[in-house]
């Protein structure tokens, strides 16, 4: 059996159809409120903020949007600012807003200003009826989500090591015999898992058409081979909950004629 983890693929899709946003300059009005929650986040031994020009621009455009509607703020749908961060090339992993109008006590700043997942900051500001309404947009960005998530996963010695005892583990308590790592089954499991990667596609078989034995049968493995695959886990634990939740996968691990494994991890992500 050949078991295979990999990181985010919606990351690797950001290779895919970018749209670079214009550059903008940061306003000095736009850094001092940087500053001053970067102020506040300091006192909580959270992570600055980063200015992020194109938050920069969705918060403008959201800021001009809600000052047509004069005291009434109406902010636009979630679906729409979602949009307009899309349309701006930032992939968000999650976003907050948040106004404040100036001179008023009326405000709703949103509180993961002090959650340190959220890192970049886009400030926007525009003329309602003698006042200055300002719009606060956070960002937590999908390249700082993916690095943390997959920290864990560069030790390949260490994941192999997991895996396996935990494979053996259940197939312990299912009364069948333990599985030996094998360097063969490595290579093909990391060959399969860095080709789904490099051409953006996830299935056990490739855009040729070679499943799974095949595979292993042109890479020396003279058997036929099951193959369990999974996305988007981050850890050993996810991986096999996902599989051990599915009859097919499950039937792969505790199969009673199987006598090695190998694993393949190919992991996708950061700013693009």
């Amino acid at each position: 059996m050949t078991t295979w983890i990999r990181g985010c693929l919606c990351i690797l899709a950001l290779a895919f159809g970018l749209c670079m946003a214009r550059a903008q300059s940061v306003e000095p009005w736009q850094d001092g409120w940087r500053l001053r929650f970067n102020q506040e986040r300091e006192r909580f031994g959270l992570p600055r903020f980063r200015s992020s020009p194109v938050l920069n621009q969705v918060a403008q455009r959201q800021a001009e949007e809600m000052a047509r509607d004069g005291w009434r703020l109406r902010s636009p749908s979630t679906a729409t600012i979602s949009a307009w961060i899309r349309g701006v090339g930032y992939t968000a992993h999650d976003w907050r807003e948040g106004y404040l109008l100036d001179p008023s006590t009326r405000e709703t700043l949103p509180r993961e200003l002090l959650d340190g997942h959220f890192r970049d900051l886009g400030v926007g500001a525009a003329a309602v009826d003698g006042g200055t309404l300002y719009v606060f947009l956070l960002g937590w960005h999908e390249g700082d989500f993916f690095a943390a998530a997959t920290a864990g996963l560069g030790d390949k010695a260490r994941l192999e090591a997991e895996m396996l005892a935990r494979i053996n583990d259940v197939r312990r308590r299912a009364g069948l015999p333990a599985l030996a790592s094998n360097p063969l089954l490595d290579r093909i499991s990391q060959e399969h898992a860095d080709d789904m990667l490099l051409r953006s596609y996830f299935g056990h078989r490739t855009p040729e058409g070679l499943g799974p034995s095949e595979r292993a049968r042109a890479d020396g493995y003279p058997l036929g081979i099951g193959e369990n695959l999974v996305e988007k886990r981050y850890s050993v634990q996810e991986a096999m909950d996902a599989w051990l939740g599915s009859p097919p996968h499950r039937r792969n691990i505790l199969d009673p004629g199987i006598r090695e494994v190998g694993l393949g991890v190919a992991l996708g992500g950061g700013y693009k």
